[in-house]
């Protein structure tokens, strides 16, 4: 089984800030870096920090789904800058990846409906963002879309985390 833990500067920076006013700014930092990086999955840090501040569970669902979508206009945009030949010279078996060939198929489809459904989905949306820059999709787009889909996500998330912390904290 699969653990995923966050590391050590998260999970200080997180118990630091969680008294400050600020704190949904900061988590929402978080999930821009997040998303921009694609570092790792955003959801590992919001389930703690909701926990952390369970009463500001509205806030920090809405401004990471708002940040998250920001993240992605702007990692969009870095694509649409690098342009197709370098990402396909730097990753060719990218267009091999199921993911890749899935969300490909959905955004020829759907348009930015694809993209806000993935956004809110459990699916990667790296994938989703990285054919959105060679199709040339709108950056407002990209952050309507996104920021609409990872809002609901989030906001969910944050609601079951408040409403059923047991089944976020591993019990031994």
């Amino acid at each position: 089984m699969s653990r995923h833990y966050l590391p050590r500067w998260l999970t200080h920076l997180l118990a630091l800030s969680a008294a400050h006013r600020y704190y949904p700014l900061v988590v929402a930092g978080i999930a821009l870096v997040a998303t921009f990086t694609f570092s790792f999955p955003f959801a590992l840090a919001l389930i703690p920090a909701v926990l952390i501040a369970p009463r500001r569970w509205v806030a920090l669902g809405v401004l990471c789904g708002i940040a998250s979508g920001c993240g992605a206009a702007l990692l969009v945009e870095v694509f649409h800058w690098l342009g197709e030949e370098f990402v396909v010279a730097r990753y060719p078996e990218l267009l091999q990846v199921d993911t890749w060939q899935w969300a490909s198929d959905w955004m020829r489809r759907y348009g930015l409906i694809a993209l806000l459904l993935i956004a809110a989905s459990p699916m990667p949306q790296t994938p989703a963002l990285l054919f959105c820059a060679l199709a040339g999709v709108s950056i407002p787009g990209v952050l309507t879309a996104v920021g609409f889909g990872k809002t609901a996500k989030y906001v969910f998330l944050a609601w079951a985390t408040v409403r059923y912390p047991g089944r976020f904290i591993n019990v031994r």
